[in-house]
């Protein structure tokens, strides 16, 4: 009994020294809160408008542009979630028309523009005149990959990762009233949309990389492209589709040369016929997949009678040689006399893509199907 009584006493003695350590908080100051409450709305906008792009079956950029005389122009450029695009950009000064269709760009552009990308000879003259295939280097940047609604979502997102990335919340108003969240420093903002639906009011170009700001300048201003806007684009894309007509192909060049040059002359109408052998040599593109417009002059002189010029035209495979024949015709004098004719051919060639635009027009029915347009 006494060995229990000394148990009990020891155990009451530790219980009766026992005690809690509790920390404890005043809590954030009105202020404090405030601010926090501030900088999560922002948050939440920015994330709100960057999945809302990142959903859009299509969107349409607006931008403003300088040409080579420094005149600004107000341009858009439309893509799909799936990289089909219709529209403007400038590159170099010069405002060039795009359309990226099934995988393949077309671009119609002046013919500076041809010439300082390597154009030969007349052929960006020739090029000017209508659409050429293109390859997506002979672009400053490839819209489809790099303008995608999901695309940009992403990479907007990089930059602006968290809320502690998106510095103190900035709200300012756009022109037509709508008030924004001013997201950024110096030159590079993103604008989001400060009540919901939240959505990109606008952005600097260059926060998707450099080669974009430098095309399109201090801003960009996403649109979403749905319901009507959607089905227009639709409808533009296939007027521009049928447009494209027997596009030009500047990534293939061919050589043409001349042989077995002939004249053959009438002197009872004065008429002369020119007869060549022209050859034509592809040099890279799909000779499988183009054709060859070949166009051929002859320059005819006859003594004192002046000169005159015929032309012919033909659309031939590549690799091959095709006879061709123009003819001239001289006023003869009403007198007995005859007249040396001497006759100097040239003949220049154009590579032509081969282009289903009702294959295409398919192809765009179907997209846009799914895409609610």
């Amino acid at each position: 009994m006494a060995t229990a009584v000394a148990v009990v006493a020891v155990t009451a003695t530790l219980l009766g020294g026992c005690h809690v350590a509790v920390s404890g908080s005043a809590g954030l100051s009105p202020a404090d809160q405030q601010k926090a409450e501030v900088r999560a709305a922002q948050a939440a906008a920015v994330d709100g408008a960057l999945s809302a792009m990142a959903a859009l079956p299509a969107v349409g950029y607006h931008s403003t542009a300088k040409d080579a005389s420094g005149k600004p122009s107000d341009l858009t450029l439309r893509v799909t979630k799936n990289g089909t695009v219709r529209g403007a950009l400038p590159v170099d000064g010069q405002i060039v028309q795009l359309v990226e269709v099934a995988g393949q760009l077309y671009l119609n552009a002046p013919a500076a523009y041809w010439t300082a990308h390597g154009a030969i000879g007349g052929a960006g003259d020739e090029f000017a005149t209508g659409w050429a295939h293109a390859d997506p280097s002979d672009l400053t940047l490839d819209p489809s990959a790099v303008l995608a609604p999901a695309q940009v979502s992403s990479k907007l997102r990089m930059v602006f990762d968290n809320a502690g990335q998106l510095g103190e919340p900035v709200r300012a108003k756009l022109a037509d009233g709508t008030e924004v969240f001013r997201i950024g420093t110096g030159a590079t903002v993103l604008q989001v949309t400060a009540v919901m639906p939240y959505r990109v009011a606008s952005f600097t170009p260059s926060l998707l990389d450099a080669s974009t700001g430098k095309i399109f300048g201090d801003e960009l201003r996403p649109e979403a492209l749905t319901g009507d806007a959607l089905k227009s684009f639709h409808t533009d894309l296939d007027g521009a589709v049928a447009a494209l007509g027997h596009p030009f192909d500047s990534v293939a060049q061919v050589t043409v040369t001349l042989s077995d040059n002939k004249l053959d002359c009438n002197g009872s109408n004065g008429s002369c016929t020119t007869s060549v052998q022209v050859e034509n040599s592809l040099v890279g593109g799909d000779a499988q997949g183009s054709s060859v417009h070949l166009v051929m002059t002859s320059t005819l002189n006859a003594d004192s009678l002046g000169s005159q010029t015929c032309t012919a035209e033909a659309s031939v495979a590549p690799n091959t040689t095709t006879p061709m024949t123009c003819t001239a015709k001289f006023k003869i004098p009403n007198r007995t006399a005859q007249y040396r004719v001497t006759s100097l051919p040239t003949a220049v060639g154009q590579v032509l893509v081969s282009f289903d635009a009702a294959g295409v027009r398919q192809k765009l029915a179907a997209e846009f199907s799914a895409l609610g347009g």
